[in-house]
């Protein structure tokens, strides 16, 4: 069991010298859930160790997971407040990578992590992917929403992504619902349930939209694109869609691309699903297993531990998924999209 989007909980005052003393980094209704697992029981272990790494590892024993890929929770918000300069965000982003960094240190073979990086300025972003690639990091989370002006698949992040592809990280797109910024959903909706119903795969397919059409995969083949967190089901159809406007704009605003959409995503990109998914089967069954990993969410609200690995394969055997795809999908997949190899734990040891 891998399980490739997991987050750690960062202690506050991680991020003190970027956010405004009694106050949280994040825009979100008053009746959003906050309680870890949706039941803070379920987590007292880690609470009363603030969510240390070893508390964490026995979090990981108890649902049977081998080994995972760790992404923010404050970080996700904290570096990307429009207050921050380009240096500010920059220093944020290197205070979390140091502190995710010697968080895995308590198992470097269970415990891996994705780096943030500022988004403000792409120079320093890509300085700072080469920084977490010494540090032994293993993915680089952008967020996918229409930051400083610009989408995922601009130009001036040409350099970001050189970054990327040079030092063989992940570039992992990941939503969260809070951002002070443009987020989908957020201009019309007030409620918790419109607003993260919308911001998670409408954000995501507005990034995908981006970097396939704005010409970023074509321009950065060997880089490796994971879209986290927003379930499976929208992919084919949004494949389709973009696949028929493409092939319709070929002669215009579309001729700087060789493939479709669709074999973008086959040559380089892999989607998560989640542990209700209830259409993962059938994305899986027509976008291959290599291309689908499954993620815990924990200890987010609507992570379902203990149980997040138990309904997924319960669902997965009911709606036919094959053992080979299952495989796949907890293990081979994610192990070869972030390139982890000898280093990560065999569940044989």
């Amino acid at each position: 069991m891998f399980d490739a989007d997991a987050h750690v909980v960062e202690p506050f005052e991680l991020f003190a010298d970027w956010v405004t003393p009694g106050t949280l980094p994040v825009d979100l209704p008053a009746t959003t859930p906050m309680v870890p697992c949706g039941d803070a029981g379920r987590v007292a272990d880690q609470l009363a160790a603030r969510f240390d790494g070893p508390s964490y590892l026995r979090a990981m024993d108890v649902e049977g997971i081998d080994a995972c890929v760790l992404y923010p929770s404050q970080g996700l918000f904290a570096p990307f407040q429009p207050g921050l300069d380009a240096a500010e965000s920059a220093r944020a982003c290197r205070a979390y990578n140091d502190w995710v960094a010697g968080y895995c240190s308590v198992d470097p073979r269970r415990l891996f992590a994705s780096a943030v990086v500022p988004l403000a300025d792409p120079r320093i972003a890509a300085d700072e992917v080469r920084r977490a690639a010494g540090l032994g990091l293993v993915a680089v989370l952008v967020r996918p929403n229409h930051l400083y002006s610009r989408n995922l698949g601009d130009a001036a992040y040409d350099q970001l992504y050189d970054a990327v592809e040079e030092t063989h990280l992940v570039l992992a797109v990941h939503e969260g619902l809070g951002l002070r910024g443009p987020t989908a959903g957020s201009d019309r909706f007030r409620s918790f349930t419109e607003r993260h119903a919308c911001s998670h795969p409408m954000e995501q397919m507005m990034a995908m939209a981006s970097l396939v059409v704005g010409g970023a995969l074509e321009r950065h083949p060997a880089m490796r694109v994971a879209y986290l967190e927003s379930g499976t089901g929208w992919l084919p159809y949004w494949m389709s869609r973009l696949d028929g406007h493409v092939e319709w704009m070929a002669a215009e605003e579309c001729a700087h691309l060789s493939l479709k959409p669709s074999q973008y995503f086959a040559r380089q990109c892999v989607i998560s699903t989640d542990s209700d998914d209830e259409l993962a089967a059938w994305v899986t069954e027509r976008v291959g297993g290599d291309h689908v990993m499954w993620a815990s969410d924990f200890p987010h609200p609507d992570a379902l531990y203990p149980h997040a690995v138990a309904t997924f394969v319960a669902e997965m055997s009911a709606t036919g998924m094959s053992d080979d795809a299952l495989d796949a999908v907890l293990w081979t997949t994610p192990i070869d999209l972030y390139r982890l190899g000898d280093r990560v734990m065999s569940p044989a040891t």
